[in-house]
């Protein structure tokens, strides 16, 4: 077994929380659970979570299918493709905290202009934004939520739920192409992965039940909340390792 007994019981809530809090507000799996995951063994960086969060996606895809509707999503998902390939170039002429701390402030400052009521609408400038920062961070710092979380932080709930789930649903199928292509997936990984796809199902049903204590109401403090968390994330990263 690649993970002691205690530490696997660790890693299955850590998943069951990050399911179960993404699939109730958008994002949250890799905020929650990749720190805890990457500190009992580093080789869940990328493919294992990234595997995760895509099963994750798929299923949310599944029960808000209704809501989805690809044209909102569309230009967020090509605006992120130059915003992976300019990550990947920048990776190899910068310092990784430079992007740690820029992208964290960033972030920082766009939730306290959000509480400044300065609204971040949902339109295709803002997606094409947000699509091309996500996928820039998401190269960068494997965090790559918050901003596109931020656009439709006043949206209806389920259609956030909806297409921010085909978002990532489509983003981490590329990201997982690219790694097998380039031989980043192995079996070690595969054997990291299973054992905590039960966990995944656990979180996403009780999301059901949690549904009924999430309004709409709480939904722009819950992204701004996990933004911040991100970034807290993002930095403690940066210096420590």
């Amino acid at each position: 077994m690649l993970i002691e007994p205690s530490l696997l019981v660790v890693a299955l809530i850590a998943v069951i929380a990050g399911s179960a809090l993404q699939s109730m507000s958008g994002f949250g799996l890799a905020v929650i659970a990749s720190p805890i995951l990457v500190i009992i063994n580093p080789e869940f960086l990328p493919a294992p979570i990234l595997a995760l969060g895509c099963i994750l996606s798929l299923l949310n895809c599944i029960r808000y299918r209704q809501q989805l509707h690809f044209s909102n999503i569309k230009l967020a998902l090509l605006a992120r493709i130059p915003g992976s390939v300019l990550g990947i170039v920048l990776l190899a002429l910068l310092p990784s905290i430079f992007f740690s701390v820029g992208f964290s402030f960033l972030i920082i400052l766009s939730v306290f202009l959000t509480y400044r009521r300065v609204d971040i609408h949902h339109c295709p400038r803002n997606l094409v934004l947000a699509g091309f920062f996500s996928g820039l961070m998401g190269t960068t710092t494997s965090v790559g939520g918050p901003p596109i979380a931020l656009v439709y932080q006043n949206s209806n709930l389920n259609t956030l739920r909806a297409e921010l789930g085909l978002f990532f649903l489509i983003g981490t199928l590329v990201s997982l192409a690219m790694l097998l292509v380039s031989g980043n997936i192995n079996y070690a990984q595969l054997q990291l992965t299973l054992p905590l796809i039960p966990a995944l199902f656990v979180g996403f049903a009780s999301s059901f039940y949690l549904d009924k204590y999430l309004g709409q109401r709480y939904l722009k403090p819950l992204i701004a909340t996990l933004s911040l968390t991100s970034c807290g994330i993002i930095l403690l990263k940066a210096f420590l390792y």
